[in-house]
């Protein structure tokens, strides 16, 4: 489709619908023997665990620039490997321009082949060529909070390094499970196993806090042990990953939808409004206020988020969910001044322009008047589509309130990267979730 044509095919639905608005396992063979299990010092069990580690390069094809590096381990004698999918996405969706290779920790190096992707959990499957390779075992045994592990990569391509930390459970507010992990991963590390002192993979590093030291989180490895047994029962590689991806995505989509749609949808009340709050334990919501006396007018926030949305490629995250409620009050503000004021808070009403044009559609969008349990307000949807994934769309949804003159409810709803459907009709209880209460 045209992409204009495209673009008025969306804002001609908006437009409809706004208006329309009312409210409703195999064996393997054994692994190389390791040095004395009896010695877990950092020292023995690095150089137990190097031999099955190597790094992984995403470059240009053709060419011997690399764009990314990461890190894997064998989990069979014949060269397959677990790492990220993030470390591969590149070549996942683009197999013409890029390539993957690995270098091995006796200097072997080669080509890499994609075999299968796991994108809710971040995982990937290649293969090298090879035999009698030293892999490593899966943990089985129950884990603590406070276990020692010992995480293993390449960070920034300064070579492999061993890092201990502590194993400190699941994560919280999360809608898949992470181990949350206390030690040093950083770039490059990703896909490298992290394991006990009996030098077993109980995680695989994933991603690390911004701004928060030594505060990372791991891939359960079940996770990896489960598409390693699928690809075994059923070894056929995708002909086409983007659609592989793309099939993923949709379940992410119905997995982070059916989470949130509840009937009723759990609210709250602040003052005289009834808003969406937690929908689901995944998420968090915060509160807060401003009443800086060098304003005009006052504001009461109400913020829920949770970590739900998954790796695409560098530019694209998808399947997420955030919503603002805030009360703007004054009492300094004649009714003019305040509408004035809203309608400076209400606009622009459409989402926020990153990725680039490869990846998305331009934003359509439609502002209508709408009813909320007979309060007036106005409502603004705007959308756009994913190129590559044509079933996914990001929403964003603003709300303000028009019944009070000095007081009003302005409400922010974005949803990234879900099926259109589904979507639309939980924007549409977000909105019939939002009333006055006398």
């Amino acid at each position: 489709m045209h992409i204009q044509t495209l673009y008025r095919f969306l804002a001609a639905s908006l437009a409809i619908w706004l208006l329309s608005f009312s409210l409703p396992a195999l064996a393997d063979s054994a692994p190389v023997p390791t040095p004395d299990p009896s010695d877990k010092s950092g020292q023995a069990i690095f150089a137990a665990v190097k031999p099955s580690i190597v790094q992984i390069r995403t470059l240009v094809k053709g060419s011997q620039s690399q764009t990314s590096i990461g890190s894997g381990f064998y989990v069979s004698a014949d060269g397959l490997i677990i790492t990220n999918y993030h470390v591969v996405s590149d070549y996942a969706l683009e197999p013409g321009t890029y390539e993957l290779k690995f270098a091995a920790q006796n200097g072997e190096a080669g080509d890499l082949k994609l075999l299968a992707v796991d994108v809710l959990h971040d995982l990937a499957l290649v293969q090298r060529q090879g035999s009698n390779l030293p892999w490593l075992r899966f943990n089985h045994a129950p884990i603590g909070k406070g276990t020692l592990g010992y995480a293993l990569g390449n960070p920034g391509d300064l070579g492999l390094t061993i890092v201990s930390g502590t194993y400190n459970g699941l994560r919280d507010h999360s809608l898949y499970p992470f181990v949350h992990f206390t030690g040093a991963i950083n770039a490059g590390m990703s896909g490298g196993p992290v394991v006990t002192e009996a030098q077993q993979v109980f995680g695989i590093n994933e991603a690390r806090m911004i701004d928060d030291q030594l505060v990372a989180f791991l891939v359960p490895a079940h996770f990896a042990e489960e598409l390693l047994n699928r690809w075994r029962a059923h070894p056929v590689i995708p002909t086409s990953f983007e659609k592989e991806v793309a099939s993923q995505l949709d379940q992410h989509s119905d997995n982070l939808l059916g989470r949130l749609t509840r009937s009723p949808m759990p609210t709250q009340q602040v003052g005289h409004y009834l808003i969406p709050d937690q929908l689901d334990p995944y998420m968090r919501c915060w509160g807060g206020v401003d009443r800086d006396p060098k304003k005009f007018y006052q504001t009461d926030s109400y913020f829920c988020e949770g970590s739900s949305s998954v790796f695409v490629d560098d530019e694209t995250e998808a399947g997420s969910a955030v919503f603002v409620n805030q009360i703007l009050h004054s009492d300094k503000l004649d009714a003019f001044r305040f509408s004035q004021l809203l309608a400076d808070q209400f606009a622009p009403a459409r989402g926020n322009d990153h990725g680039d044009a490869k990846r998305f559609s331009p934003y359509a969008c439609q502002a209508s008047t709408v009813q909320l349990h007979g309060t007036p307000a106005r409502a603004a949807l705007c959308m756009r589509q994913y190129l590559l994934f044509p079933d996914l769309y990001d929403f964003t949804l603003k709300i303000v309130t028009l019944k009070e003159k000095r007081r009003a409810l302005l409400s922010q709803l974005r949803l990234t990267g879900v099926k259109y459907k589904p979507g639309l009709a939980f924007i549409r209880q977000y909105m019939g979730a939002i009333q006055w209460k006398d």
